[in-house]
């Protein structure tokens, strides 16, 4: 339980960063985020079909760009300036991350179920998605590759989209499923690019197993993922990459936060392994109700100071 209690101080601290109001919300946006495609007619068009990139960073981030667009009506109702829209959370971590094979599951799929729950406006078979220099065999290109490869992931993200549309959506619910087709997301490539560790320093292959570990519990937790509390969160992420020189919590150019971070994140990886998932496990317990995650939520905010 004590690795618990951490974990929650870990979400408080990184919470904590830069909670100040931002008057530009364009401040808060991701690299790049203007130069990226914002419309699928900002694509290549080739016979008939809008040619999409995502091994190039701004190809990927204009499909986060669409995607943001085209379902700012569907969350007007909770807050102005799209700012509530919960899909922030992708384009944000993909600006952290900047190029990641993990994050194709996280941008490609997402945006293909979007299409194919006609979001956009666009039939599936008016996009072409390019295939990486080498490995092709490991990703999916269309709505029916994706939906045979990767079914229930692809269903539930057309269940997020389609339950956004209803009338009768809540917030609540945006979250769950939101959730539900994040982490389903991450089960095929955190499995698959193992390999991929090895072009690391052994600290940031730690931190990127740990990472992805401690991705479910903030899924238990269903994280609002809105733009100012992701971008606040983020401040609490390590800037760069990490290399066999840094010590944790010990590396002198990353903040007091930035390195309790992730040496608490280290613990929680490490209680996760040894316990089989145990932890997480309990933690999913601790958050299976309604009211106990609106506690947690008005705990953190307490923490910040942000209480009404």
């Amino acid at each position: 339980m004590a690795v618990l209690a951490s974990w929650f101080w870990v979400l408080a601290g990184c919470f904590s960063v830069a909670v100040a109001e931002i008057s530009n919300i364009s401040g808060l946006y991701p690299p790049l985020w203007e130069d990226s495609p914002e419309q699928l007619s900002d694509y290549r068009l080739e016979d008939g079909k809008h040619i999409i990139n995502p091994w190039v960073f701004t190809d990927r981030m204009g499909m986060y760009r669409i995607l943001l667009k085209e379902t700012a009506t569907y969350f007007a109702r909770y807050g102005p300036e799209n700012e509530q829209n919960l899909l922030w959370g992708l384009p944000l971590q993909f600006g952290w991350q900047y190029q990641t094979d993990v994050n194709y599951y996280l941008s490609v799929l997402p945006f293909l179920a979007a299409v194919d729950s006609r979001i956009t406006g666009l039939s599936p078979d008016q996009i072409t998605i390019l295939p990486p220099p080498k490995d092709q065999m490991k990703f999916c290109y269309n709505v029916s590759g994706c939906g045979s490869a990767f079914s229930e992931t692809m269903d539930r993200w057309r269940d997020f989209f389609q339950y956004m549309k209803l009338p009768s959506s809540d917030f609540e619910g945006l979250l769950k499923k939101l959730w539900n087709a994040h982490t389903s997301s991450l089960e095929y490539p955190i499995s698959v690019f193992v390999d991929r560790y090895d072009f690391y320093s052994e600290q940031e292959a730690t931190f990127e197993r740990d990472w992805a570990i401690a991705v479910y519990y903030l899924g238990a937790a269903r994280l609002p993922t809105t733009l100012n509390r992701t971008h606040s969160f983020q401040r609490g992420l390590p800037p760069r990459v990490l290399v066999d020189t840094d010590i944790v919590p010990f590396i002198p150019d990353f903040t007091p936060l930035q390195n309790e971070v992730l040496e608490i994140l280290k613990i929680l990886g490490n209680s996760d392994r040894l316990s089989g998932s145990l932890t997480l496990t309990i933690w999913e317990s601790l958050m299976s109700t309604k009211v106990a995650r609106e506690l947690f939520l008005k705990a953190l905010e307490k923490f910040l100071g942000t209480s009404p």
